[in-house]
C-alpha cells in the first residue's frame, strides 16, 4: 500500500459523525458492519484488538485542499485535515492488507463521545471476546507517545508500554517512543475495565481539530512499516482490569503532550492566570512542551469575531490568537455558559471522572476532587472532545435542545 496515497484519499474530504458511511467505498469490502454501524474484521488468531475511528472532528462535510510542505501535509487553512484519525485508519488498512493477525475495529462517532466504541464495550462488559488481552488505538498526536493513562486513569501497565516502545524503537532507529501518562481519551478507554492492556499510540499528527492541523507523512509511513514488524502477541500482559489506578500528577482528566501542554494545576502559574473576562495575553508554541501565560510577557496579535446567539438573544464574541487560531477570550451570556457546563458535566460522566464539583466560567474549567485536590483546563483543551464549544467562524449558533443535555 502507498501510505501517502491512501492518506490523501481518506482525507480528501471531512466526515462529521453521521456521514461516515460516505467513505465506506474507500475501505476494503471484506470489512463487516456490526449492529451499531462500526466496521470490523478478524484476521488469524491474536489477543489484540486494533482500533481507529472514521469520523472527523468538525460539523462541516466539505472537500479538503491538501498543501505539501516537505514531509508535512496540511490544508489551505479553510478546513481541518482529518489526520485525526485517518492516520490511524491508514495504518490499520495497511496491516489488514498484509494479513497481520488481529481484530480490527473502525469506530463511528469517537469525536462526539466515543459513541461506536462505547456501544461495543457495553456489550463486551457482559460477554468479553475470548482471548483478547490488548486494545491498541492509533489516535494520538505527535510521534513518541505510548499512553499509559487516559483521563488520569491507568489504561496499560508500564511493563506493557515499555515493551511496545522498545519494539517500535528497535525496528525503526529514528523513533523515540516512550511512556506518556497524559492521555485524554480515545476509543480504547472504553475497554480498560474489560481487557488488561489498553493504550493509544502517536501517529504523527499535530494541532488536530483546528484549521492548522498537519500530518508528518514521513513518520506515518515509517510507523505503518514498523507495525508490520512488531510481534504483538509477545507483548507482556500485566495490568489487572478489575483494579482502578489514578494519577493526577498532570491534573484534570489527562494531558496534551507537546502540542497543547498539560492540563492540570501545574499548567497555570499561581497569580499569572487571567480569566476569560480580563485582558488576556497568551504565549503559544505548537512545538514546545511548555506554555507560559504571563501578563505582558509576550503580546500576540488577536482577532475578535462577533456572532448573534439566537437562542439566548445575545451578541457574543470570541477572540483568537491570529497565528495559532487558539481561543484567548470569550464573551457569552450566562445562560450559554450554564448550558456549556451541562455539556462538560456530561462528558465527565461519560468518561467516569470522579470529582466533587465543577466550575465553568466560559473559558476556564476547574474540577474539584476529594482531599482538596483540584485541576484546571481551558476552552481550547475541551474543543477536542466537545466540538459544540467551538464557535470560531460560525455566524449563527445551532439549535439548543434542552432535553438532550439534561443529566
Amino acid at each position: 500500500m502507498n501510505i501517502t496515497k491512501k492518506f490523501l484519499q481518506l482525507t480528501s474530504r471531512t466526515y462529521p459523525h453521521g456521514t461516515e458511511q460516505e467513505l465506506f467505498h474507500l475501505l476494503p469490502k471484506s470489512l463487516q458492519e456490526d449492529e451499531f454501524g462500526n466496521l470490523f474484521i478478524k484476521i488469524g488468531e491474536s489477543d489484540v484488538m486494533f482500533t481507529s475511528h472514521l469520523d472527523t472532528a468538525t460539523k462541516a462535510n466539505t472537500e479538503v485542499v491538501h498543501i505539501f510542505d516537505g514531509d508535512i501535509i496540511k490544508t489551505d487553512g479553510k478546513s481541518i485535515l482529518g489526520a485525526d484519525d485517518k492516520a490511524g485508519v491508514t495504518i490499520m488498512l495497511n496491516m489488514i492488507e498484509k494479513n497481520i493477525p488481529g481484530l480490527y475495529y473502525f469506530f463511528l462517532g469517537e469525536e462526539v463521545g466515543c459513541i461506536g466504541s462505547r456501544k461495543v464495550a457495553d456489550v463486551q462488559k457482559e460477554e468479553k471476546i475470548p482471548g483478547i488481552n490488548k486494545v491498541i488505538s492509533f489516535d494520538r498526536r505527535s510521534t513518541d507517545s505510548i499512553i499509559t493513562f487516559q483521563s488520569s486513569k491507568r489504561c496499560c501497565s508500564d511493563t506493557f508500554g515499555e515493551a511496545l516502545a522498545k519494539a517500535f524503537n528497535d525496528v525503526e532507529e529514528t523513533f523515540s517512543y516512550k511512556l506518556d501518562k497524559n492521555g485524554v481519551l480515545t476509543d480504547s478507554i472504553q475497554f480498560i475495565s474489560i481487557y488488561p492492556e489498553c493504550t493509544n499510540i502517536s501517529v504523527g499528527y499535530y494541532s488536530e481539530h483546528t484549521f492548522s492541523e498537519r500530518q508528518d507523512i514521513a513518520h506515518l509511513t515509517k510507523l505503518a512499516a514498523a507495525c508490520l514488524k512488531v510481534d504483538w502477541s509477545s507483548l507482556p500482559v500485566e495490568r489487572d482490569p478489575s483494579k482502578v489506578e489514578y494519577d493526577y500528577s498532570w491534573g484534570g482528566y489527562g494531558g496534551y503532550g507537546d502540542d497543547w501542554g498539560a492540563w492540570g494545576g501545574s499548567r497555570y502559574d499561581t497569580g499569572n492566570y487571567t480569566n476569560a473576562y480580563a485582558s488576556t495575553t497568551v504565549m503559544d508554541n505548537d512545538y514546545s512542551s511548555s506554555r507560559t501565560r504571563q501578563q505582558g510577557a509576550y503580546r500576540v496579535k488577536t482577532e475578535k469575531s462577533y456572532f448573534y446567539d439566537e437562542l439566548f438573544q445575545y451578541l457574543s464574541m470570541i477572540e483568537t490568537n491570529a497565528t495559532t487560531g487558539k481561543i484567548v477570550k470569550v464573551e457569552l451570556i450566562e445562560d450559554r455558559i450554564k448550558y456549556e457546563a451541562q455539556l462538560i458535566t456530561r462528558l465527565f460522566k461519560d468518561i467516569e471522572l470522579h470529582y466533587t464539583k465543577l466550575e465553568w466560567d466560559g473559558f476556564k474549567c476547574t474540577v474539584f476532587y476529594e482531599l482538596e485536590h483540584r485541576t484546571e483546563c481551558d476552552r481550547n483543551d475541551l474543543l477536542e472532545y466537545l466540538p459544540d464549544l467551538d464557535y470560531r467562524g460560525i455566524e449563527i449558533l445551532g439549535d439548543y435542545d434542552d432535553s438532550v443535555y439534561m443529566l
